[in-house]
């Protein structure tokens, strides 16, 4: 992790520590806790506290929720506040009343699946403690955060969210009453009618705010993509003081796999950035790999950069995605383009059916297999990659037309 925090995701994660407690001193008020119980529910905030630190930077390194910039974090801040909000009101309410599915859905919509379920849950424990200790209670909220969690991770694909929704409003309302009744051996109206206005309230808050989220993480990732892939960026001028020959090189490859993959409809720009920064680890040393991961985990790459980085060369694993599969074969395209070009052969000598032979030979040792590249998608790249043409110069040597 960063030695030093900047300044702005300081103060964004100071917002989420302060909310959290004056909300801890205002449910011990309502709750009438003593001083020294007071004082045990504030110990509590500070381990919490610490545990959500260390997972949203690690989250953050690992690139699981986008750049890794102070942004993530105030969109975090911004809607723990809300629900800091919603939690402080549902206090004032009977137990069993409290939109926790809500909760995680959204927060996981703005960071990860184990960062909402951990801030959410806390809440839910806190308005436990105010609303009088309920362990039946506890439980229905700890149901629909897990629920709430997982719907986020589907309700992304616009296909789902119709299904969703309706998923999200019938738990809303079934959960609190289910478990209501496990206390009481009785149903509750008014829970039955405070349930189904938060449950319309959720999916008409999902309706209006979905769209907004998911654009504005895309463009989020989107940025950080041509940020890392930029000319004045750090590792970018670190190529380059390093060999102007590796450079032109990544360069190169960073073209050509947002070629292929721009043919394929797979990330152009993950499979550009995974291109360019294929080989980082060589500005280290050996290991290649485990240098080339950590190099992009201190740079916060996205985590799908970082994954191709550590299928480099399928040394140590094998490519787990389609980017990867790509930017795998524009490297060894490039490889043995070099090996060719380096090699004193005669004008009948056919270069295409060598790049031919041997992407076929790396397809049928099974490499692609767990990519999710189909035999379509393979073909379609290797004729891309066969027809950068290798062909010889005037000096009786060669270059690659696809060169950058």
């Amino acid at each position: 992790m960063d030695e030093k925090m900047p300044g702005k995701r300081l103060q964004h994660f100071g917002v989420i520590a302060v909310l959290t407690v004056l909300l801890s001193i205002l449910f011990a008020y309502v709750k009438g806790l003593r001083v020294d119980s007071l004082l045990i529910v504030l110990m509590t905030d500070i381990i919490f506290l610490a545990v959500v630190l260390y997972m949203l930077e690690s989250c953050r390194m690992a690139g699981s929720f986008g750049s890794g910039q102070s942004c993530n974090y105030g969109r975090i801040a911004d809607w723990y506040g809300i629900f800091c909000a919603v939690a402080a009101g549902c206090c004032f309410l009977p137990s069993f009343a409290c939109p926790a599915a809500a909760m995680a859905l959204f927060l996981s919509m703005v960071s990860t699946v184990e960062a909402a379920i951990t801030l959410s849950g806390f809440l839910c424990v806190l308005l436990g403690i105010a609303q009088g200790g309920d362990f039946y209670a506890l439980a229905a909220y700890c149901v629909l955060i897990v629920i709430g969690a997982q719907l986020a991770k589907t309700m992304r694909d616009k296909k789902l969210r119709f299904w969703g929704c309706l998923v999200l409003f019938g738990v809303s309302v079934c959960i609190p009453l289910l478990f209501h009744y496990l206390a009481y051996e009785r149903s509750s109206l008014r829970i039955f009618g405070l349930n189904v206005l938060f449950g319309a309230a959720t999916v008409f808050a999902y309706t209006v705010f979905a769209e907004r989220i998911y654009d504005k993480s895309d463009q989020e990732d989107e940025s950080t993509y041509e940020k890392i892939i930029d000319e004045n960026y750090p590792f970018v001028v670190d190529m380059k003081n390093y060999s102007m020959a590796e450079y032109i090189r990544a360069v190169k490859a960073a073209t050509i796999s947002r070629r292929c993959a721009s043919l394929i409809g797979a990330n152009e720009l993950a499979a550009a950035a995974g291109g360019f920064y294929y080989r980082l680890g060589i500005l280290e040393g050996e290991p290649f790999v485990e240098n080339g991961v950590r190099l992009a985990k201190e740079g916060c790459f996205p985590a799908a950069v970082t994954e191709i980085l550590s299928e480099y060369g399928s040394e140590e694993k094998l490519p787990s995605t389609r980017e990867s599969a790509i930017v795998h074969m524009v490297d060894a395209y490039i490889r043995k383009a070099e090996q060719l070009k380096s090699q004193e052969t005669s004008d009948s000598w056919n270069p295409e059916m060598v790049i031919y032979q041997m992407l076929n030979e790396l397809s049928a040792s099974g490499i692609y297999d767990n990519s999710g590249l189909s035999m379509n998608q393979f073909l379609k790249v290797r004729e891309l990659l066969v027809h950068e043409e290798i062909v010889h110069d005037n000096t009786n040597g060669r270059r690659d037309r696809g060169a950058v």
